[in-house]
């Protein structure tokens, strides 16, 4: 076989070899149902969970950068977050924060430190923003748990007519041992909500008509 013809060969097994382990990663998410405009789907691997939802927003990139970088203002979207604040800037991509969630009684409330990363393909102009845990950047306070094994990722994919599709992501530790109204709330409501409410947010005007310089829209 000509040299030429065997590099074809090979290209086009390595497309196909990759194109399967993404469709198998694909079927691995399970379709838990439809509301509110919001799919969700499930995904169980080793001691952890996996949650993934979708929907679609009509929102510039620039907004809903500026949203994810206003970590002040993460209680007024995030589901349970009575506060949040900002840590460190590294840069306009790269925040560092706190966050605490109001768990209801007998529960301890619960706070989680996050490395927060915003990151933009130049082609595509799909947004990927990823949370990071760092349990150990703060010394833990008494009567209140630290998660320390979720994390969290957003993808926007702008679209026709000013929609993008809106993706979020969350790894966390098995719902196993949870009651069942935690792990709804875990897995279906809380996500859930956070998701309505950064779609309903982001229609404000603040965020509908602002550009940053480090986004492109």
């Amino acid at each position: 076989m000509p040299k030429t013809n065997v590099r074809l060969f090979f290209l086009i097994l390595g497309l196909a070899q990759i194109q399967a382990i993404i469709a198998q990663k694909t079927s691995d998410w399970a379709y838990k149902g439809e509301k509110d405009g919001i799919k969700i789907y499930h995904q169980k691997t080793p001691g952890l969970l996996h949650i993934k939802l979708s929907t679609v927003v009509k929102a510039p990139l620039s907004g809903i950068a500026a949203l994810f970088s206003d970590v002040d203002n993460y209680k007024d979207w995030g589901y349970k977050i009575s506060e949040s604040r900002l840590l460190r800037r590294v840069s306009p991509t790269e925040v560092w924060y706190y966050a605490k969630y109001d768990f209801p009684w007998p529960l301890d409330d619960r706070d989680i430190i996050l490395q927060s990363i915003m990151q933009q393909d130049a082609i595509t102009r799909r947004v990927v923003i990823t949370n990071t845990p760092h349990p150990s950047y703060l010394p833990e306070k008494t009567g209140i748990s630290r998660i320390r094994n979720t994390t969290t990722r957003w993808t926007f994919l702008p679209g026709e007519g000013g929609w993008v599709s809106m993706e979020q992501q969350i790894s966390t530790d098995s719902a196993e041992d949870m009651p069942d109204w935690l792990v709804t709330m875990t897995v279906d409501t809380g996500p859930r909500e956070t998701a309505k409410a950064v779609r309903k947010i982001l229609q404000k005007e603040k965020y509908q008509t602002v550009r940053l310089a480090h986004i492109r829209d």
